[in-house]
């Protein structure tokens, strides 16, 4: 074998060799590039579904954040709403005082309601001693109510009762245009056993028990029933 038969033999072997590294060459590039392709999608797909999990978890922290500010929104107005309605009642309550105030400057239909308030208060005690305590600018049709309604009791119960006017002790005087202190519509307030068992029953505390039971009808009457309203799905 001659020099050029062994510089062609060398040189095929060469070329195979070549041939073969980047035929292995390609091929490790192409698995490198599928690899690459393959984790560059699967990153992308897990940072896609992450980024979705994220503006999903905002979306729903928005929804919350927007069902609590519109919870407190509304809140908010039916606490104003309560407030004013509150005032209205408030309104009504010193419209009716106003007219309580009245009632006493008809002398005639006074005593008669002096009369039945004492009445009542006789037959809620029960006790045989009773003191009432009156307004004094009450004193002059005092003696009279009190002797009517004892009358009426025994006529009632057929028990008798003493009834004595506190002429030391009296209730406020009847509202003006230039009250500051305390005032009393009318009315009495009796007591028993030296002040032990007491019944209030002056016009003044009849309104406050009849508003306190009758708010929930005239609430009704001035804004309607009360409607249940659903705030959150």
């Amino acid at each position: 074998m001659d020099d050029s038969q062994i510089s062609a033999q060398l040189k095929q072997m060469q070329n195979f060799i070549l041939n073969e590294a980047q035929d292995k060459a390609d091929e490790i590039k192409a698995k490198a590039t599928q690899e690459f392709t393959s984790e560059k999608g699967r990153i992308f797909q897990s940072e896609k579904l992450k980024i979705i999990k994220d503006y999903e978890k905002k979306v729903k922290q928005i929804e919350v954040q927007k069902k609590i500010n519109l919870s407190n929104e509304l809140n908010k107005a039916r606490l104003s709403v309560l407030k004013v309605r509150e005032e209205c009642l408030r309104e009504v309550v010193s419209e009716a005082h106003k007219k309580l105030a009245v009632i006493s400057q008809d002398k005639e239909r006074y005593a008669a309601v002096l009369k039945n308030l004492i009445l009542q208060g006789l037959n809620k005690l029960g006790e045989d001693q009773v003191l009432i305590v009156f307004r004094q600018e009450d004193l002059p049709i005092a003696d009279k109510a009190c002797s009517e309604a004892a009358a009426a009791y025994k006529a009632k119960s057929g028990k008798s009762v003493t009834v004595t006017v506190d002429k030391q002790r009296f209730l406020p005087p009847g509202p003006k245009a230039d009250s500051k202190g305390p005032t009393c519509c009318g009315g009495v307030i009796l007591s028993a056993l030296e002040g032990r068992i007491i019944c209030k029953n002056t016009l003044d505390a009849r309104l406050d028990i009849c508003f306190d039971q009758m708010t929930p009808i005239v609430r009704t009457t001035l804004y309607g029933p009360t409607e249940s309203r659903k705030f959150f799905d």
